[in-house]
């Protein structure tokens, strides 16, 4: 007995898939150690009119981060600095705190580790390097699903990243994110450029593989 074997019909195909648009470059502002009066004083709605995004490196008054998010229509994300101890009883307001945790904004994903070298047990917000390395396991363990980080915001720098002495040293555990994550940007604060030699750490912006590494003492105007 001979199978006869009905024909698949042939379906018209869909319409076409639209490619996936560029993402919009997401600009940032992003603040350290020095409240400026460039911003606070004289505050130019034009310069920062597009600032998707604020970052806060630490060492910052509380009182200027919520000026900051009152004059400018973004969102502010921050980790303390080593002066920030008033944080915990007057934290900035309108503004939200990533110190050791994960979060994504408009598809770029950002990690956060406050706090400067030291032991002084005084000042929750010094770390020595065993106990910053602790951290940093933490906040790659909270990677782990995608290792993918496209912003690291800390306080200190990465060991030999423009570190100038032992107080403001910085963290050798920090090249572990830099090899194992690969973020396209390390932002930090902690160190005053006018106080360094070179026109790499006057500038304060320096290279290291992938990660494009940026003092942000003061501010910056920041685009990725």
């Amino acid at each position: 007995m001979q199978m006869m074997w009905k024909q698949r019909p042939v379906w018209p195909p869909g319409p076409p898939i639209p490619p996936i648009p560029p993402r919009k470059p997401v600009r940032i502002l992003a603040v350290s150690d020095e409240e400026s009066k460039f911003i606070w004083e004289h505050f130019d709605p034009e310069l920062f009119r597009g600032v998707d995004l604020i970052l806060s490196c630490g060492d910052l008054k509380a009182s200027y981060l919520s000026y900051l998010v009152t004059m400018i229509p973004a969102p502010l994300l921050y980790v303390y600095g080593n002066h920030d101890g008033a944080y915990d009883r007057n934290p900035p307001l309108g503004c939200q705190c990533i110190d050791g945790a994960v979060t994504e904004f408009q598809g770029i994903r950002i990690a956060g580790l406050g706090g400067c070298m030291g032991d002084d047990p005084a000042n929750p917000y010094q770390f020595t390097e065993e106990k910053m390395e602790k951290r940093v396991r933490k906040l790659q363990s909270d990677l782990r699903r995608s290792r993918k980080l496209d912003i690291l915001v800390t306080h200190a720098p990465a060991a030999g990243v423009g570190d100038t002495s032992a107080f403001h040293q910085g963290f050798r555990c920090f090249h572990q994110l830099y090899r194992d994550n690969v973020p396209t940007l390390h932002l930090f604060g902690h160190l005053h450029r006018q106080n360094h030699h070179g026109p790499e750490a006057r500038q304060g912006v320096f290279q290291v593989g992938a990660t494009r590494a940026v003092n942000c003492t003061g501010y910056r105007l920041i685009e990725l």
